[in-house]
């Protein structure tokens, strides 16, 4: 569910749109200045423990696979494999 709110408006209601984002962690409100939209307040992505262990060692397995005989730094690529941006799963 997205709401959208000025600028003014979200400055007032800050510690209600806190709580229900407690209460419903889907919810978005989109933030505008002069009608057009610049931030978002979410709840943040819940990671499970151990996700970016695996994700490291799937990427690790992956990139062996491509290049064999050759050392390849994991850490070069890894910001675009853990953060994926939400939708481009």
């Amino acid at each position: 569910m997205k709401t959208v709110l000025s600028i003014t408006e979200a400055r007032r209601r800050l510690p209600r749109i806190i709580k229900s984002l407690k209460d419903s962690p889907d919810a978005v409100y989109q933030i505008t200045v002069h009608n057009e939209v610049v931030a978002e307040i979410r709840s943040p992505a819940i990671i499970k423990p151990g996700e970016a262990a695996s994700k490291l060692i799937e990427l690790r397995k992956k990139m062996q696979r491509k290049r064999k005989g050759y050392k390849i730094s994991v850490s070069e690529n890894i910001k675009k494999h853990l953060y994926v941006a939400e939708g481009e799963d």
